[in-house]
């Protein structure tokens, strides 16, 4: 691994994510043109009131969190009931549908493998994401549609999952 400062550092990153269900079949989200996780904390300080201005003198870490957002470009049945809490199945016409919120939770693996060609590689492994609805459905519009998902990144087995940084040279 080339050690800092060092151009090969430098990122664009790209992958392929893909979603398992929980008692269902891993399959490909499809293009997804932003993963983002955003780590969080919650701190309880303390201060010390033996001077004339409160100092802090501990600060403890009470809560840890993780949040995941993907953006996806394909509209299937499978990523809009993703967004809306449905389940898949097939009408009498042998189309996919499903029933907005019949669902109280998503939840499933999350599988990032990197596939940029500049830069560091990066995998990620997310063993338990429960996904809930947070963005909008935009149904009519003059821009490629989008399916925007949140999740929670809930510990699993005493871990929020796994980071593999494969170096690029």
């Amino acid at each position: 691994m080339p050690t800092s400062p060092n151009v090969l550092n430098y990122f664009i990153g790209k992958g392929i994510i893909k979603f398992t269900p929980t008692g269902g079949s891993q399959r490909d989200l499809g293009n997804a043109p932003e993963i983002e996780m955003t780590p969080a904390t919650e701190k309880l300080d303390h201060f010390s009131s033996r001077t004339g201005v409160r100092t802090k003198d501990r600060s403890i870490t009470l809560e840890k969190s993780l949040a995941l957002r993907i953006v996806l470009d394909e509209i299937t049945a499978e990523n809009l009931a993703l967004l809306l809490l449905g389940e898949v199945t097939s009408n009498t016409a042998g189309n996919a549908e499903f029933e907005i919120f019949s669902e109280s939770e998503i939840k499933g693996v999350i599988a990032f493998q990197g596939t940029n060609d500049i830069g560091n590689k990066v995998n990620v492994s997310l063993p338990s994401v429960s996904f809930g609805p947070s963005g909008s459905l935009n149904l009519i519009s003059d821009e490629w549609g989008q399916v925007e998902l949140t999740g929670e990144v809930l510990q699993s087995a005493g871990s929020f999952g796994t980071i593999e940084v494969i170096d690029a040279t």
